[in-house]
Parts: structure tokens; sequence; C-alpha cells
């Protein structure tokens, strides 16, 4: 399940829990990346894994991929808090060919003070 946590100008902040459905992209998540993006020129995206996240769906995981795709350009700092190990391992791999910021962090404060760094956009 995709929840909002905090929405702030262009700071989305959300937690995934349990497992990620298509139905979670579609009526969760893709509607407030439209909204963003009608007011600001990129987002910024902090994600919380619950201590009950268990994966994808298959047709989440298309999404997920679909999503990242589609909005590349827009993606401006990306913030993981409590993600699996296989994530944090692959971003690490992706970094050298990344153009977007990603980081682990402890907290959403910490996300939060990292994507506000610098002005907004």
């Amino acid at each position: 399940m995709i929840t909002i946590i905090n929405l702030a100008e262009a700071n989305l902040f959300i937690n995934l829990s349990q497992t990620i459905t298509h139905n979670d992209y579609e009526t969760v998540l893709e509607p407030v990346i439209t909204d963003i993006l009608k007011q600001h020129p990129q987002v910024n995206v902090c994600v919380v894994f619950a201590d009950d996240f268990t994966g994808f769906e298959l047709h989440a995981l298309v999404d997920d991929a679909m999503m990242g795709i589609k909005y590349w350009q827009y993606w401006h700092k990306i913030a993981f808090i409590a993600e699996p190990k296989w994530l944090h391992k692959m971003a690490t791999m992706l970094e050298g060919i990344n153009p977007i910021a990603v980081e682990s962090f402890s907290t959403t404060l910490q996300a939060e003070l990292w994507f506000n760094e610098e002005e907004i956009f």
C-alpha cells in the first residue's frame, strides 16, 4: 500500500507498506505526481519503507519502471528510509549513470533537510 505521509511544495513523502499494487500507482501516486508537476518543474520524493513492507506485485513493478521513465526529467532528489538491502545495492550500482540524486537516511527530517539544502529548483 502506498500512503502519502506529507506533501510540502515539491517535496513528496510516501510510505510503502504491505504489498504495493498496480492500484496504488494508479489511484495514489500518479495523481499526486501529476498535481505537483502542474505547479513545480521538478519533484523530490522521500520513500519510507514500513516494517511490514513485503514487496511489489509484478504489475506494480512494471508501473514503477514506467513511472520512472515517464517522469525521468522531473525527478530532482530521491530519498530512501529503511530501504531493503537489495534496493540500496541497486541504487548504488546505478549511481554512476543516474543524473538523479539518490540518498539513504534514517529519518524523514534528514531527507527534508537534504531536499531543502538548495533553493527549490
